[in-house]
């Protein structure tokens, strides 16, 4: 990190690339431009390109060998995405983790131009190369930011930015196939000019080798709802933590006697509605909203939907979704709900209602942040729906009606399980 910083104290060429013809790269991060992105890409591919040739000088001015099989790096959305909720939204340093290596600085904001400030930390993380004796090899004794950048086998890139306050950093993952660490080799070396690229001498394009499309899999629970794991798991969380509340007799009515809801028979504890490979209720529901609407989306069929709009395109998907759920479930502390437990559409309860109903059995969430509008949106549904008439839950003792249904209660008590 240090290396990085000393170098960026040194004079940086003043040239910065005008991308046109920006290809889409469809990342979720509508922050981050994809303009912004396809120039990180190839300048990334640019300082690899000048290492096959060998362009790129040690610490002893000598030249680096030419490469037999450095590859061109495609960007991978992932990793973009795993880089970003590594900062943990304060522009935290992201630690190394086994599986890609890490190329970052933090910076303080005095640059407005994000593009200027990330075409000096790349020339920074490269002149790392400098610092290294290599006596005509390509081993190298430890992995910085430019052994990140260069290794052969990286299989894609994905990096990214944040800004918190008047400081700010720069992260960039790279995922690799076989063995890289300390002492390993940066890529097959050749003297000879004919052999550049000769790993791949059919399909060499500009001294690099193809590689397929990267795929780094992000921790999920569900794919189809585009969430990341913390996000799917809190959220089934934070369900089933509120509906074993209200079961268990805990839960804050201010129409009760007491002031505490009565207690549930038969709460189920609810399951995340993903089904792989069809149609499922976290695959449905992330469509509701993935297009930004501008109008409030209606409940797929057979479920019931509980929709929010959060008036900022910032807040993390985690965060929404805690902010959208502890609205929804506030209904009952807000309206009250009282002894009587039936369900009469009233808009009040609703929320409360849709994520309380003892006879739901599947919960799907999704969160899409909308630049162009400026806001966030949160829909999570209910399978099944909740009709008008029916009872929220059935009061009486807890648990006491999980046998019937073929279930068990839960240790705490409080959802049949």
């Amino acid at each position: 990190m240090w290396d990085i910083l000393l170098i960026l104290a040194v004079v940086v060429p003043k040239t910065f690339i005008t991308v046109e013809g920006t290809a889409a790269f469809n990342c979720r991060n509508s922050l981050i431009s994809d303009e912004w992105r396809e120039f990180v890409l190839n300048q990334v591919n640019d300082y690899r390109r000048s290492l096959a040739r060998g362009e790129v000088l040690d610490k002893q001015n000598r030249y680096y060998p030419m490469a037999k099989d450095i590859r061109e790096l495609k960007w991978d959305c992932n990793l973009e995405e795993l880089a970003y909720n590594k900062m943990l939204g304060n522009c935290s340093e992201v630690p190394t983790v086994r599986g890609y290596n890490v190329a970052q600085n933090g910076f303080e904001k005095k640059c407005s131009n994000i593009t200027d400030q990330t075409k000096v930390f790349l020339y920074a993380a490269w002149s790392l190369a400098k610092q290294l004796v290599m006596n005509n090899a390509t081993k190298i004794p430890y992995v910085n930011a430019f052994g990140a950048m260069a290794f052969a086998n990286d299989t894609g890139v994905g990096c990214t930015y944040d800004i918190c306050g008047v400081k700010g950093r720069i992260v960039c993952l790279f995922s690799y196939e076989g063995l890289f660490g300390g002492n390993s080799d940066l890529y097959t070396p050749t003297w000879t000019v004919g052999e550049i690229c000769s790993s791949c001498a059919k399909n060499c394009t500009s001294y690099l080798c193809p590689t397929e499309d990267p795929h780094y899999p992000l921790p999920t629970t569900c794919a189809d709802d585009k969430l990341t794991r913390d996000s799917n798991n809190a959220a089934l969380w934070m369900h089933n933590y509120y509906r074993k509340l209200l079961a268990s007799g805990w839960a804050k009515d201010p129409k009760s006697k007491g002031g505490y809801a009565p207690t549930a028979k038969q709460m189920r504890e609810l399951v995340y509605d993903c089904a792989a490979g069809g149609a499922s209720g976290a695959a449905n529901t992330y469509n509701l909203i993935k297009d930004c609407p501008s109008t409030n989306p209606n409940p797929t069929n057979g479920y019931s939907l509980n929709f929010k709009r959060i008036p900022s395109y910032t807040i993390s998907e985690q965060d929404a979704l805690e902010q959208a759920i502890n609205e929804w479930w506030g209904q009952l502390g807000t309206e009250g709900l009282g002894s009587d437990t039936t369900f009469n559409g009233a808009p009040g309860i609703t929320n409360f209602a849709n994520m309380a109903f003892d006879q739901a059995q599947k919960v799907a969430c999704a969160v899409q942040n909308c630049a162009k509008y400026g806001e966030t949106l949160v829909a999570c549904q209910y399978n099944p729906a909740i009709p008008n008439g029916n009872k929220i839950y059935e009061t009486g003792d807890v648990c006491s009606g999980c046998n019937k249904l073929g279930k068990q209660c839960s240790n705490p008590r409080g959802l049949c399980m």
